[in-house]
């Protein structure tokens, strides 16, 4: 019988075990919730908030959840004034506004271009999807799937076997 020698390179690595493994929860998160929480958000950030070191994902985790909040709210806003008028303005007008200020208010007034695809995407996702539910809850559920996934994606992506010390979140003084 022949010996098969299994290189290091072709197993996978901590990272992917890690992302099935917090892809794995928050799809029993969103059952658990009942359709509240949508697997697609839950999947989407957990998959992006698993960044190749703990620094990288917490970086990753407060820029999707800022953007995610800047969307959410130019989004509520905007489609609480299509449900005023009607929503052919809605399109035609308030979407590519909405997007103008978005790209200013990330760029210019709070300097944050990183906010910007996700903010433009969540943003889009309100007010061109057909969303159920009232305007106001559909950014709210967004928004706690965003928070939700990127919890359990810090706590699966802080276990490291082969770490030697202790991982802090903040800087120490």
């Amino acid at each position: 019988m022949k010996k098969i020698n299994i290189e290091h390179s072709v197993l996978p690595g901590l990272r992917i075990i890690k992302t099935v493994i917090a892809l794995l929860i928050v799809m029993i998160i969103s059952i658990c919730s009942g359709g509240l929480l949508a697997p697609y958000d839950l999947a989407v950030v957990a998959i992006l908030a698993m960044q190749d070191d703990v620094a990288k994902s917490l970086k990753e985790i407060k820029n999707r959840i800022g953007s995610t909040v800047i969307g959410g709210i130019f989004g509520t806003i905007a489609m609480a004034i299509g449900y005023l008028t009607n929503e052919n303005l809605l399109k035609l007008l308030l979407v590519p506004l909405g997007i103008f200020l978005i790209l200013y208010f990330c760029s210019k007034l709070i300097n944050r271009k990183e906010f910007i695809i996700i903010a433009c995407y969540v943003f889009l996702s309100i007010t061109l999807e057909e969303a159920p539910e009232i305007s106001w809850i559909y950014p709210i559920k967004v928004m706690v799937a965003t928070i939700v996934a990127s919890i359990v994606a810090m706590i699966i992506n802080l276990y490291d076997p082969r770490r030697k010390k202790k991982v802090t979140l903040y800087n120490e003084k």
